[in-house]
């Protein structure tokens, strides 16, 4: 497991970062591509950096690819 930032998520994911953030907040997962991607929060604050899972992400593209 390699956590990333939001910014580099959304860049892998080809969308905005706020679209991200906005999707997350008070979730423990955003859905994107008709799938769930898991958030990590750093901190117990509910405003607290989120990361993703570079992995996670690599085999949701992989399947949004392979759908195609």
């Amino acid at each position: 497991m390699r956590l990333i930032r939001m910014s580099e998520a959304a860049r892998m994911l080809g969308v905005d970062a706020q679209t991200l953030r906005r999707r997350s907040m008070g979730r423990d997962f955003v859905e994107i591509y008709g799938k769930q991607l898991r958030v990590y929060r750093m901190d117990i604050r509910p405003n607290a950096e989120r990361r993703f899972d570079a992995d996670e992400i690599g085999r949701l593209l992989a399947r949004v690819q392979k759908a195609r």
